[in-house]
């Protein structure tokens, strides 16, 4: 989440296409920032040669026939109830909106419940509690406000982070809720944290390699960190936490450096789709097999995108809105064959 200048706003690369409205959109890139310090706890392990051999698994991925009621990037999106909620995010006028949309994938309909008490984007969401949770992210400057919603789109703050953070995940392990990945105009935060109730946060570890706009995903009790931004560019690294230890490893690379993916668990495999990389928006969809750090690529998706929402519900994969030129309201599933 940057301005030009490298913090948290709006305008930075002109779009080379107009929205739907005919606005030429300026949209967020990322930004480097000063070299984050290895962690006393963490260690390294050689990374494993990454192949492009077939993979096992075998998935299907299409254009959905449900629609966000406008276009939105780098939004929020998490599972309440029977419904995903998707929240916040940049609009195609390349503003920062409050809005909170409800998909029913199984009606296939699309409506808005309400708003956010503060409007972001490229904040981190989870849910604990059969309440969502949304940390950081910004307006116009990377935050801190901690929102809470409930399945019916009512919104309220109740909290703050340690310190002010964008472009970061949240995961839910257990009764926790993780933040992780992020930063500032300053330099990424290279902290892991823990919360159980999104006003008391502990620091549990700390990444090897600080990362803003990170794929994330959790499998095996451990979170997955595949590539970002660093302050050198876009990194090749992925990263394993182990939230019960503190321990964080390098566990392989990717063939070449991506950030704003959007990663997942389908079928017990870690997908990651999408991205930038140089700057340009890619179509691919990649495996993750586990702990090896091992990546085959394993399709494509029906056209290129970065910085999506991404939620599974009822073994399919929504990857939400998102952006190549300019805030999208399209959405693709992914599914196994």
């Amino acid at each position: 989440m940057s301005l030009a200048s490298g913090a948290c706003g709006q305008a930075v690369v002109p779009s080379r296409s107009a929205g739907p409205t005919g606005v030429v959109v300026a949209l967020p890139t990322a930004t480097g920032f000063a070299p984050v310090s290895p962690s006393p706890i963490a260690t390294r392990t050689p990374s494993p040669t990454q192949t492009a051999s077939a993979s096992p698994i075998s998935v299907r991925a299409t254009r959905s026939v449900l629609r966000l009621p406008a276009p939105r990037s780098r939004a929020v999106a998490f599972e309440l109830g029977t419904s995903i909620l998707v929240v916040g995010g940049l609009t195609t006028a390349g503003t920062t909106t409050d809005s909170i949309f409800a998909l029913d994938p199984a009606a296939r309909r699309a409506t808005t419940v309400g708003t956010l008490a503060a409007p972001v984007h490229d904040a981190g969401g989870a849910v604990l509690g059969g309440s969502g949770f949304v940390f950081g992210g910004g307006r116009f400057a990377p935050g801190s406000v901690v929102q809470r919603v409930d399945p019916s789109g009512r919104t309220r703050t109740i909290g703050h982070l340690p310190a002010v953070r964008a472009d970061l995940v949240a995961v839910s392990i257990g009764n926790r809720l993780i933040v992780v990945g992020g930063g500032t105009a300053g330099g990424p935060d290279a902290r892991v944290l823990a919360t159980t109730d999104g006003r008391h946060f502990q620091t549990i570890a700390t990444l090897v390699v600080g990362v803003r706009y990170p794929a994330v995903a959790v499998l095996g009790g451990l979170i997955y960190l595949i590539g970002g931004s660093t302050p050198s560019g876009d990194t090749r690294v992925i990263q394993t936490v182990d939230p019960r230890t503190g321990v964080v490893r390098i566990v392989g690379n990717l063939s070449r450096a991506l950030s704003h993916a959007s990663a997942f668990v389908l079928g017990g495999d870690i997908l990651f789709a999408g991205g930038r990389s140089k700057g340009v928006a890619q179509d691919g969809l990649w495996r993750l097999h586990g702990a090896g750090g091992r990546v085959t690529r394993i399709g494509r998706l029906p056209y290129a995108v970065s910085d999506a929402a991404v939620v599974v519900t009822h073994g399919v994969g929504y990857i939400i809105g998102g952006e190549g030129h300019r805030p999208l309201a399209t959405i693709i599933e992914v599914s196994a064959k």
